[in-house]
């Protein structure tokens, strides 16, 4: 550390013995006495440490596969991504706190369905443990499209979006890296087709006469997938080596679980005559659309989470009645809730069940099974039986196949 020469406080110092001094001596002498202060105080602080490499370890694995991090091109995507992060703090400091809320249930659901621990670093980059919607319609934790979602079972109409349930989109999202793992074989390969499609991966590879992501040649978003994944794992499970400590998880959340066996027309209401507020209910149950839960038989009964802890502010007592007027009581209002308010014309149109006389149904891009028995009020079994054989081929079907949906006419 340099010092400071002793002529410039000690000048100062004498001067300020003599009150007398005129008046802008005195002036000149006070900012000269600051200066040296502050000179002082800098010199006097430890010097900042410039930003280093980052850390890597000497060995780096994805789901058990060995991460050429030798390759400095490799190394160098990968180095970029967790600069990128690293000192994202705000975001980065929010994957840390939300992963402890969301990672326990992750993990289980991820080890029943025999899905490496590693995948659900992929929540991180997708939506930061975040129930989000992007603007090409991918929606929740694991950004699912509406058609996949429905292929893979979750419910998706005009008063529920399962996507936005964290543990059914979770259960979504393993059947679909299950599927890339059945055609590639290896997973970091798998981790990249859940964000270019499995056909998409297949395409540039096949094009560019290699099996192997890392000789790739692919688009930016794509290219740097599997290194956003890979930051994302060192810094959540090494926080202290990329500067992260002491943040405190987000707590997780209480609730039991409770079956809806019938319509309830203004929900509000109905949480506050149960004890806890609606917006206790909507954030354990975001799945949920509208201000409403209605029962529909062919749908059976609608399984819910119920907080056991949740602080209401208010003074009033528990409704006694509902209002007439109240919002959930409004028909046009129906829609308020809705998490993507640009799939409300579509929604409409979707109506859930539609009643019809027409024998046949032509199924449509993204239908599934479950999509048609729940639009004609049917059953699988009822389904099965207008169409022999169709149950041994349900995985099958296709765009403008025609289906059976009720009896002959005599």
């Amino acid at each position: 550390m340099t010092s400071i020469p002793n002529i410039c406080c000690s000048q100062t110092s004498d001067r300020l013995k003599f009150p007398g001094l005129p008046f802008f001596e005195r002036i000149r002498t006070n900012n000269l006495l600051i200066i040296c202060l502050l000179i002082t105080y800098g010199c006097a602080q430890p010097e900042k440490k410039g930003i280093g490499d980052v850390y890597i370890p000497e060995v780096l694995t994805f789901a058990g596969d060995t991460i050429p991090i030798q390759d400095p091109d490799i190394r160098e995507r990968l180095e970029k991504e967790i600069l990128i992060n690293q000192h994202w703090t705000s975001s980065t400091s929010l994957w840390i706190k939300k992963s402890g809320r969301w990672s326990p249930m992750i993990d289980s659901i991820l080890k029943k369905n025999q899905i490496p621990e590693d995948f659900k670093y992929l929540v991180a980059i997708e939506s930061g443990f975040d129930n989000v919607t992007s603007n090409k319609g991918a929606v929740g934790f694991w950004q699912l499209m509406e058609p996949t979602a429905r292929e893979f079972g979750l419910r998706i109409d005009e008063e529920a979006d399962e996507r936005l349930n964290p543990e059914k989109s979770t259960e979504a999202a393993c059947k679909l890296i299950a599927r890339g793992k059945s055609v590639f074989g290896k997973w970091p390969e798998t981790a990249v087709s859940y964000n270019i499609g499995i056909t998409g991966l297949k395409s540039v590879m096949a094009g560019q006469y290699t099996d192997s992501f890392y000789d790739l040649l692919i688009n930016p978003e794509s290219g740097r997938y599997l290194f956003r994944i890979l930051a994302a794992k060192l810094i959540l499970s090494m926080p202290d080596k990329y500067g992260y400590s002491n943040l405190a998880p987000y707590e997780r959340f209480t609730f039991r679980e409770q079956v809806i066996s019938e319509t309830i027309a203004d929900l509000p209401y109905w949480c506050r005559q149960n004890g806890f507020s609606y917006k206790c209910f909507r954030i354990l149950n975001p799945w949920i659309r509208t201000n409403r839960i209605r029962f529909v038989d062919s749908l059976g009964p609608v399984k819910v989470k119920i907080p056991t802890n949740c602080t209401q502010f208010t003074q009033l007592p528990r409704p006694e009645l509902p209002q007439p007027d109240s919002v959930a009581r409004q028909t046009d209002n129906v829609f308020r809730n809705l998490v993507n308010q640009k799939d409300i014309k579509s929604l409409k149109e979707e109506a859930l069940p539609k009643p019809t006389e027409t024998e046949f149904h032509e199924i449509g891009p993204g239908e599934n099974l479950g999509l048609i028995v729940r639009k004609y009020d049917l059953s699988l079994a009822d389904l099965f039986r207008l169409n022999p054989g169709l149950e041994k081929r349900q995985n099958k079907i296709q765009k403008g196949q025609k289906l059976r949906i009720r009896e002959e006419s005599k």
